[in-house]
């Protein structure tokens, strides 16, 4: 199978597997996330013909794929953007709030009552550690793409 081949079958069968519903995973235990990116890992392990033990690192990289914690959290942040934006349901729309200043560029209000896994706690805390440009973007597209940079940049220490 050709590479480009390989890529397509192993994004279309595995990856979008782990991003199903992958915002759930936001706040599991450290053992779990292993798991899940042991799993990306073998997917960018058949596409790339490495061996069990290579370091994938560098090839994830290469794939320009988010690491699992950056994917959940891209996630998160999508919906919250979504939300914020009208272009979410109204029920995940009314879990998110901007703080009480009024400045729709500020920060999220992050109630104190919920589960720290809970959608309420966790879009706020994320949101609020973004950089102001990604806040700021108004197109989704835009928005996706500058924080597909900045996760991936985060994701591979590159600063």
């Amino acid at each position: 199978v050709v590479s480009t081949q390989s890529t397509g079958i192993v994004q279309s069968l595995v990856i979008s597997s782990l991003d199903y519903c992958n915002a759930l995973y936001y706040g599991a235990n450290r053992s779990a996330l292993n798991q899940l990116q042991s799993i990306q890992n073998r997917a960018c392990r058949i596409i790339k013909g490495l061996k069990r033990r290579e370091e994938v690192d560098l090839h994830l990289k290469d794939l320009h794929w988010l690491k699992v914690q950056e994917r959940i959290e891209f996630k998160i942040l999508l919906l919250t953007f979504k939300s914020l934006h009208g272009l979410a349901p109204s029920y995940l729309s009314e879990l998110v709030k901007y703080n009480s200043s009024g400045c729709r560029d500020v920060s999220l209000y992050c109630p104190i009552d919920k589960s720290p896994k809970a959608f309420s706690m966790a879009a706020p805390r994320l949101w609020n550690d973004l950089p102001q440009v990604i806040k700021q973007c108004r197109n989704i597209n835009d928005f996706k793409s500058k924080l597909k940079s900045h996760l991936f940049r985060k994701s591979y220490n590159i600063y």
